[in-house]
């Protein structure tokens, strides 16, 4: 099994990549956003990412793969498993040659409402993202950050002010959806975050006290909108308003300026440091690439005692073996 990064993650002799970032024959979609999207051929993904996936680009021809369902692609043993991202969202499992890889894609291990827990399974190659692969990424209990994001809203009703909630439209968004409808607030929201929402429904996640956006019927519901939207004229219009934006970016000093919001509210569908360390010894890997994120997070994982590389684009492969993996030495000259 060898592996190549560029412009994506491909596995070569499976003949399979791993979110490319260009269209190809074949590609793993780990989920829906679109910065793991592209027109390929064909793609290796759940149900619930396909459809998504088909939402955002049109009809496909799809290899759909139930979590924790083991299939053959080309000699190769392949199964996907949740990833806890959103809906939908997995990772792959590919073991070949006695050699086991994980791509994580996008992960985080806290629960929440709208997507499946995530699961860690054992494996000799780990290629994981680290985007928030830095010590003072450490998020405050869930429970916490929900508690603050209510009262904001608690807050701005009581004084006749109309709350403006952005979140990105697939996946964030949906969960403040649950969050807040379930709770018992009204919620106007944007039509980009309500089809992806009426997906979620046919996939089981039930939403409560939602409408479709009105600007004649905002007076006593949280406006739900995508970040995009914060300066246009539907949300310059609102008289009286105080604006909050959901993101794990939250934590930074100075948030609020930087994003030019009244409130920032660190709910991340990512992984915090510490979930990232905690993945990373539960897999118990020979070897670690590390992907979207901070190279110094490379050096924590040194720490740790792995043997940690950043992924980069290279003209040679990375060669992956059984026999390879035994001998650490040989194996960190790759």
């Amino acid at each position: 099994m060898e592996i190549e990064y560029n412009n994506g993650i491909y596995i070569k002799g499976v003949d399979l990549w791993l979110d490319a970032e260009k269209g190809v024959d074949f590609s793993f979609i780990s989920h829906a956003h679109i910065d793991h999207v592209a027109r390929h051929k064909k793609i290796l993904a759940t149900p619930q990412t396909a459809k998504l996936y088909e939402h955002r680009l049109g009809k496909t021809n799809a290899k759909i793969t139930e979590f924790n369902k083991p299939t053959k692609i080309k000699g190769a043993k392949v199964e996907l498993f949740p990833s806890g991202h959103i809906l939908g969202a997995s990772q792959i499992l590919i073991e070949r040659g006695g050699v086991r890889l994980v791509y994580t894609g996008d992960f985080k291990l806290r629960g929440c409402l709208t997507a499946e827990k995530a699961e860690i399974k054992k494996c000799d190659i780990l290629i994981m993202e680290s985007t928030f692969g830095l010590p003072h990424y450490l998020f405050p209990p869930r429970k916490e950050i929900v508690q603050r994001i209510i009262n904001f809203v608690d807050h701005n009703f009581k004084r006749n002010t109309t709350p403006v909630i952005l979140a990105y439209s697939l996946g964030k968004a949906q969960e403040a959806m649950k969050i807040l409808g379930n709770h018992g607030f009204k919620l106007s929201i944007h039509s980009s975050i309500l089809k992806l929402a009426m997906i979620y429904q046919q996939f089981g996640v039930k939403f409560k006290n939602f409408y479709k956006y009105n600007s004649n019927d905002l007076k006593g519901k949280i406006l739900l909108a995508p970040p995009y939207l914060k300066n246009s004229k539907m949300i310059e219009s609102i008289p009286q308003k105080r604006i909050a934006l959901l993101t794990g970016w939250g934590i930074d000093e100075n948030a609020c300026w930087s994003y030019g919001v009244d409130e920032v509210f660190p709910l991340s569908d990512h992984a915090d440091f510490s979930e990232l360390i905690e993945y990373a010894k539960k897999a118990s890997p020979q070897k670690i690439y590390t992907v979207h994120g901070f190279p110094e997070f490379v050096q924590h994982l040194k720490n740790e005692g792995f043997d940690a590389e950043e992924l980069k684009i290279r003209r040679n492969t990375h060669r992956l073996s059984q026999e390879l993996l035994l001998n650490y030495d040989l194996f960190r000259t790759l």
